[in-house]
């Protein structure tokens, strides 16, 4: 008669329960922490934070954290810049630009943010987007010409880019 020994570690299950309630506190300081050292390293407040900007600058380089950024080029020499939307906006007008070269280039990312571009009716636009759960929209009117391209670059995730005349 053999008697069968069995391990008490068989028997018992694993309760997983107590092990996530246990890291909700830490996950929940941690997000807080992450918030007030994004919103402390702004000058302004990030909720109230909106920029005007009009400048004939030939390039620039906008950043929008939860935040909004407006923008006028009225530059003569427009040579293409990067507009960078994380939850939040950037509108671009460079309806009153002037290429002189063929070609400039805008760099666009956004991350659950949107940029809204506005271009002369004579540019042509050229599209080098990459989205991911995210949306372009082409509206421009294309000319006969193709004297002056703007081509975009870049990547939208969750987030849309939008080119008008």
């Amino acid at each position: 008669m053999s008697q069968e020994r069995r391990d008490p570690q068989q028997d018992s299950t694993v309760n997983y329960q107590g092990t996530s309630a246990a890291w909700k506190p830490l996950l929940v300081l941690g997000a807080v922490v992450l918030v007030v050292a994004v919103l402390s390293s702004q000058s302004p407040s990030l909720a109230e934070k909106e920029e005007n900007l009009s400048g004939s600058d030939s390039s620039f380089n906008d950043l929008a954290i939860m935040s909004g950024v407006k923008r006028t080029n009225l530059s003569k020499d427009f040579r293409g810049g990067a507009a960078t939307a994380v939850m939040g906006g950037v509108e671009l007008d460079l309806r009153d630009a002037v290429m002189d070269r063929k070609q400039a280039v805008l760099d666009v990312s956004s991350v659950m943010g949107g940029v809204k571009v506005r271009v002369p009716a004579s540019w042509t636009v050229v599209s080098r987007v990459s989205s991911i759960m995210g949306g372009f929209k082409d509206d421009t009117r294309h000319p006969p010409s193709d004297d002056h391209r703007l081509v975009l670059q870049g990547t939208v995730v969750m987030g849309g880019l939008t080119v008008m005349n």
